[in-house]
Formats: structure tokens, C-alpha cells, sequence
């Protein structure tokens, strides 16, 4: 029986990933299980474990890097940490943290090492890498999943992409879960209220189309950019707003202006509890090149909303209705789906199905199948 589980992510910051260790551990400590977490820089997560009151460390060398002798050090600064304190599970949730597998079996304690693959973007056609480099990083991690006793996929469509490619010879899969009574979502006045404060814009009357995630490559929102000039020939009300940050701002702010939409495409940067918004979108849409199992798509069911989303990873296991799934890139579709979703009656029928669906996703289950695979 596992007592003791030591949950590991490379950044703390905020994040999808990060958002699922926190449901984790707090799911876990809730179970009674001592649950300790690591993580390298970010600060979202040490705030968050600190108002739940669960134990927390920082490692030094843990991090975004191809640097040898910073993997080598992150390698043995584990191995020091797990010769000191021993753990029945160690359960690693990013790609950059797998190296902690090598440490733990490395270590006096040898605890038993658990991987969630929380997407699958090395084998994606869509990954921006070219193709040498992508084999390289594919044996390399091939390699890492050595030391892995239980590897887990957080859908069906990864789970088996990972079985035939070979990655693994056997996977479990674990939807991720949600607690909706910590769930809190503004109603849809306040939350257009209070988010029209936030941007300084009047939200009223607005059609408004909303995303959340980081401003990263995966995520896309290039597509939408691009094709906003053919949503508002079918609805001229309305309004974009992407609640995130990242990397890809400087091309999007350029593209925005280029198609002379400041006022119709919104940065709003990253927002505390942005999920508590939800509410305020008429429609969720998520264009990512490539997903796992989106968290924040989930959050959608729960506030119960309407949905676009890519046919990418576990997007299609997500969401009950194709309606809400349109092919990868594919602009026609994309309008063809919207028109439809812009109907009051079908809003109101995906809407209800949404809502329902979210049953599937709730974090007792995941709760469940963790403490097995654990055990």
C-alpha cells in the first residue's frame, strides 16, 4: 500500500500540467497520503501548495535545458535528495523532470516511478523540430522510459500512438480530474463585467470568443488571427480575447495589427484564476497543433459552454458533440462549425451536453486509478 508519493514537474509556474499536480496532491493529501512536491522555477505552485498546506521543495538544477552538465547535476541532486528521504511512488509529470527517474533508481531508496505523458508532442507530425533532431530526442527519451515502472496517458488517442510507435509495450490511461466544489466560476454578467474591467473595454452586446493558454506555437492562435476577418462577415459582434502569455506574443501582436484587428483580437496576458472567467465566452475555441488532454478544455464542461476545439490529442474524448471538433487547420470547416455554434438553440443544446459530460472528468476517478497504478 503506497503511503508516501513524491509528485515532480520541471516548472511551478501557472500551466495545465501544473494545474493537474495541484488537483493531484491536494486529491491525494485529501485520501490521507503524505505528498510531497518538486519543481524548478515558477512560483505559482509553491503559493498554492502553501495556502493548502502541502509540503513543497524547489530543486536547483531542474529546468528547460539541453545543457549536459545542468542535466548531470539535476541527476545527482535527486539521487542526494531520495538517498535522504524515502517515498513508496514517485510520480513525474513533464519530460525535463524525467531525468529524476535516473536519480531515484539511482538512490538508496529506490521508490517505484510512475510517468503521466501529459501530451505526446515528440511523436506529433505537427512538432516544430526538424526531423533528425526529432529522432534523436525520441531515442533519448525512449531510453529515460527505462527507468519508468508505470508509464500513463491522459488519453486514449496518446495511449495508443505511444503503444504502436513503441514507445512503451504497455500504458494506463488516466483521464485528467477535476473537484468541482473548489471550481468557482463568475457568473456570465460578473465574469464580462469584471473581465471588460480588466481590459478597459465595454463587453456588452459582444459576441465574444475566448481562449486561455500560453502564447506558444502549440497552441495556434495564429489560425485564429487569420481567419477572424471571415468571423465577423457572419458575426460582426464579435470579440476574441486569449488570456495567456508566452513566447509568440511579438508575432501575434504583429499579425493583429497587420489585419487591422487591435480592437477586435485581445491579448489580456496571463490573469489570476483565469478559468473563473469562463463564463463570460460564448465560445471556448482551442486551435493547438497538438494536445494531451486540455485541463482548461475540461474547466469548459464544467462551466458549461460551448466549444471549438482542433481534432488533436483528447480534444475528440473531451467533448461530447462533433459539432465542437473541426479539422486541423482546416478554415472552411472551422466557419462551417461556427456558424452552427452561433445558432441560440444549438448554444443551448451543447451548452446541457457539456455540462453532463463533465461526469466523465471528475478528480475522484483519476484519484482512483492513480492510488492503483501507485500500488
Amino acid at each position: 500500500m503506497t503511503k508516501k508519493v513524491f509528485i515532480i514537474i520541471t516548472k511551478g509556474e501557472v500551466g495545465g500540467a501544473q494545474m493537474s499536480v495541484l488537483n493531484l496532491a491536494r486529491g491525494l493529501k485529501e485520501k490521507g497520503l503524505k505528498v510531497k512536491v518538486g519543481f524548478g522555477e515558477g512560483n505559482f505552485l509553491k503559493n498554492e501548495l502553501d495556502k493548502l498546506d502541502i509540503e513543497h521543495i524547489r530543486f536547483k538544477h531542474l529546468k528547460r535545458t539541453h545543457n549536459p552538465f545542468s542535466n548531470l547535476f539535476f541527476i545527482w541532486e535527486i539521487k542526494k535528495y531520495f538517498d535522504k528521504n524515502r517515498y513508496d511512488t514517485v510520480h513525474i509529470n513533464s519530460s525535463n523532470a524525467l531525468l529524476s527517474a535516473i536519480g531515484a533508481k539511482l538512490s538508496k531508496s529506490k521508490p517505484r516511478i510512475v510517468f503521466t505523458f501529459r501530451g505526446m508532442s515528440m511523436l506529433d507530425e505537427n512538432y516544430q523540430k526538424n526531423p533528425v533532431l526529432k529522432s534523436l530526442y525520441r531515442f533519448f527519451f525512449k531510453f529515460l522510459l527505462k527507468f519508468i515502472d508505470k508509464p500513463v496517458f491522459v488519453s486514449r488517442e496518446n495511449l495508443e500512438k505511444g503503444e504502436k510507435s513503441g514507445l512503451v509495450k504497455k500504458g494506463y490511461l488516466v483521464y485528467n480530474g477535476l473537484n468541482p466544489s473548489v471550481l468557482k466560476f463568475y457568473t456570465e454578467e460578473e465574469s464580462k463585467k469584471r473581465l471588460g474591467d480588466l481590459l478597459k473595454i465595454d463587453l456588452e452586446n459582444k459576441f465574444i470568443i475566448g481562449s486561455i493558454g500560453r502564447l506558444a506555437y502549440q497552441k495556434n492562435y495564429e489560425f485564429l488571427i487569420n481567419i477572424f476577418s471571415d468571423i465577423l462577415k457572419i458575426k460582426p459582434n464579435s470579440i476574441a480575447i486569449i488570456i495567456g502569455e508566452g513566447d509568440e506574443r511579438y508575432k501575434y501582436e504583429k499579425l493583429i495589427k497587420e489585419k487591422d484587428l487591435e480592437k477586435k483580437v485581445l491579448l489580456a496576458g496571463n490573469i489570476d484564476n483565469a478559468s473563473k472567467y469562463l463564463k463570460a465566452f460564448d465560445l471556448f475555441v482551442l486551435p493547438s497543433r497538438y494536445e494531451g488532454l486540455s485541463i482548461t478544455l475540461i474547466e469548459t464542461l464544467f462551466a458549461g459552454i460551448p466549444v471549438l476545439a482542433k481534432n488533436v490529442g483528447g480534444n475528440q474524448e473531451t467533448l461530447p458533440s462533433a459539432s465542437e471538433i473541426y479539422r486541423l487547420d482546416d478554415k472552411e470547416d472551422f466557419i462551417e462549425r461556427f456558424k452552427e455554434l452561433t445558432l441560440k438553440d444549438m448554444q443551448e443544446k451543447i451548452m446541457k451536453q457539456n455540462f453532463e459530460n463533465s461526469k466523465n472528468f471528475l478528480l475522484k476517478k483519476t484519484l482512483e486509478e492513480y492510488i492503483k497504478i501507485y500500488s
